[in-house]
Parts: structure tokens; C-alpha cells; sequence
């Protein structure tokens, strides 16, 4: 499968479901990726990758196919769902606030990928 933001920025999968970008000769190993958004107001690209085997990752682009940032959930939550600007995170372990829902949303900087909690996700 091969999926391009524009002719130097693209996703490709080969049949072991390893995906990579590629920013010209650069190329960035992603592991199993469950979402992708792109926010073409904000310049940016926000993918979501899960993988049982390995860490769940967020990872920003710009458009261009530059790596911004790359992070781990936030401490005692795992990664559910990417949404827009935001990702919805469940508890990984009982040190977590616990949500009157499923989940919570936490806001995303798409600067740095820093994450500030804000209200229950379902």
C-alpha cells in the first residue's frame, strides 16, 4: 500500500504491516500504524501506531515529511484513538485519574507533541 502527502512525503506497507515515511532519503521506521491524520491548516501530520509487541507512539510531521516529534502516551494512560488535535487515551494502570467514561481526550501541541489532559472520552 503506498499513501503520499506529496512527492516526498509518503507511507508505504509492505505484507508484514511495516510501515515507514519517507522524506526524501529519509526514512522512518513507524511499526503497525492505526491512524493518520493530516491537518493541512496547521501544517502538520499526526499518526498513531499500536503495536502489542512494542510502545504505542505519536508521532508529528510537518507536511514536508520533517520529524517534529515522536512520544509515548502520557505516564499510566495507553494510547485508544487519534482525533483531530487530540487523542484519547485509556488507564494503563490504577495510579491513572480514573474517567467517569471510557477514556480521556488530551489535547496535543503539535509543536512538541506535549499532552494536556482535558475531558472524558468515550
Amino acid at each position: 500500500m503506498f499513501f503520499g502527502i506529496n512527492d516526498a512525503f509518503h507511507f508505504s506497507t509492505d505484507g508484514d504491516d511495516f510501515n515507514t515515511v519517507k522524506n526524501g532519503t529519509e526514512e522512518f521506521v513507524l511499526g503497525k500504524v492505526e491512524t493518520v491524520h493530516v491537518l493541512s491548516k496547521e501544517n502538520r501530520v499526526l499518526i498513531l501506531t499500536r503495536d502489542s509487541q512494542t510502545t504505542d507512539y505519536l508521532f508529528g510531521f510537518d507536511l514536508e515529511g520533517q520529524l517534529l516529534f515522536k512520544v509515548e502516551p502520557p505516564e499510566h494512560y495507553h494510547f485508544w484513538y487519534l482525533s483531530g488535535k487530540q487523542v484519547a487515551c485509556t488507564e494503563a494502570d490504577d495510579q491513572a485519574k480514573k474517567s467517569p467514561l471510557s477514556g480521556w481526550w488530551f489535547s496535543i501541541d503539535l509543536l512538541n507533541g506535549n499532552m494536556e489532559m482535558g475531558s472524558p472520552a468515550y
